[in-house]
């Protein structure tokens, strides 16, 4: 056997040593990679549940923010139709314009007959009357004001609370409403319906409303009682979480993907459930006046958890994207390689030019300004009151743009670098030269 032969036949071990390490490595368990995908699914799973959380928290728990939230649906035509046939009908039925017309002419029997038209034509100026109401600003106010104590009654009961408004009777939970229709009556006399001070406010029994069955507000409260201590910063948790699973991960690029993907998948489950909740709303508002505008108060009132599902979504795009960039894919590697040559060649230009100081002021602190870049962008989304697709979009386009330019500078500054070194050799070299002329 030749030595090429030996050669060739020790090169052949070693390759087949080398693969065999390799197999031994793939084969055993990794458990720093284990614990990073434990740590992505249970994030995932708690997305759903800690996003909702937080907007119930916000929207439904906190007065303000409630109000603030349903004060538009003054102005939704729908609102105002079923408010005001709801109002119309509480007002003709206390008036009851008829009875008091025929009292009125019961000394006068030839004119008896003329009690129905009257009667009618009283019953249309309060509903004309009531219409000019939703179509002023006051109701815009009273509507605030019904809508802060519906809110406080809702947080009320299911923090098991007996006192003001809400009261527990029989087994049920029931908002009384005397007030809501002081109000109204109110806002008539002051639009100019001076026999309105003189209806009656109707019985209690007959201007409660149940809010909840005692079965229902059992189990009610018993979520809110769980969920009303972690709900403001469950969604921090999960987002905490998320940020570690890439951090824990060895493949940190695949990692953002797969971040990216559980925030697109949570946010459509949010959504599949929005559906589900706007069908099982439609349900209960069957048969009551506010029927027709159940669809208009669902969109207002989760509003503010459609903006968060967006921009989920929007957030999630971008952390695909941004995997996909540092991955160690042929594609993703060629765009890395023409951006940095693109920018290496601007910067090598710029090098002989004003720039260069600048250049050579961020190529010394390029790490820096890098982690500032991004924990300025991140500083943004986080302190902004409410999280929007577009707010992500621009605060993204914003911080590449800023670290392209940073790139720019720092490729400025090391051929700034390479020129000085290429110079101080050239000036070493060049007495050795003259000598040995």
């Amino acid at each position: 056997m030749s030595d090429q032969d030996v050669n060739e036949l020790k090169a052949r071990i070693a390759e087949l040593e080398a693969s065999n390490e390799q197999l031994a490595h793939k084969r055993r368990f990794d458990g720093r990679s284990f614990g990073a995908w434990v740590v992505l699914i249970v994030a995932a799973l708690l997305l759903p549940l800690a996003l909702t959380a937080f907007w119930a928290q916000r929207t439904i728990t906190d007065t303000e923010r409630y109000v603030a939230t349903v004060a538009p649906l003054a102005q939704d035509p729908t609102i105002k139709e079923a408010v005001g046939t709801k109002v119309s009908t509480v007002l003709i039925d206390q008036l009851n314009a008829q009875q008091r017309i025929q009292e009125l002419l019961v000394d006068y029997p030839k004119l008896s007959a003329l009690s129905v038209p009257i009667a009618s034509g009283v019953n249309s100026l309060v509903q004309r009357t009531v219409t000019e109401v939703l179509d002023s600003d006051q109701f815009a106010n009273v509507w605030v004001t019904i809508n802060r104590q519906a809110q406080q009654a809702i947080v009320n009961a299911l923090e098991g609370k007996t006192d003001g408004a809400v009261t527990v009777t029989n087994g049920q939970v029931v908002l009384d409403t005397g007030e809501l229709i002081t109000l109204v009556k109110q806002a008539l006399v002051d639009r100019g319906l001076s026999f309105a001070a003189n209806i009656p406010v109707p019985p209690v029994a007959d201007r409660q409303i149940v809010l909840l069955q005692s079965q229902e507000l059992q189990r009610a409260q018993t979520f809110y009682q769980l969920g009303q201590p972690v709900a403001q910063w469950l969604i921090y948790v999960v987002l905490l979480m998320f940020v570690g699973a890439i951090l824990l991960s060895r493949n940190r690029p695949k990692m953002t993907i797969a971040v990216g993907v559980a925030i697109i998948l949570g946010m459509l489950v949010i959504r599949l459930g929005m559906v589900w909740g706007q069908n099982e709303v439609s349900l209960s508002l069957q048969n009551t006046p506010f029927a027709l505008a159940e669809r208009a108060f669902f969109i207002i009132l989760t509003s503010f958890l459609l903006d968060a599902v967006r921009a989920g979504f929007v957030l999630g795009l971008i952390l695909v994207i941004i995997g996909w960039f540092l991955s160690k894919g042929a594609a993703a590697t060629a765009v890395r390689g023409a951006l940095s040559g693109g920018l290496g060649g601007a910067g090598g230009r710029a090098a002989h030019g004003p720039l260069a100081p600048i250049g050579s002021f961020f190529a010394k602190s390029a790490g820096v300004w890098r982690v500032l870049i991004i924990g300025i962008a991140v500083a943004v989304v986080l302190t902004s009151d409410q999280v929007t697709g577009s707010l992500l979009l621009w605060t993204t386009f914003f911080a590449v743009i800023a670290l392209v330019v940073l790139e720019f500078f720092v490729a400025t500054g090391r051929a700034v670098e390479a020129a000085e070194a290429d110079g101080a050799v050239a000036a070493d070299e060049e007495p050795a030269g003259v000598g040995a002329g």
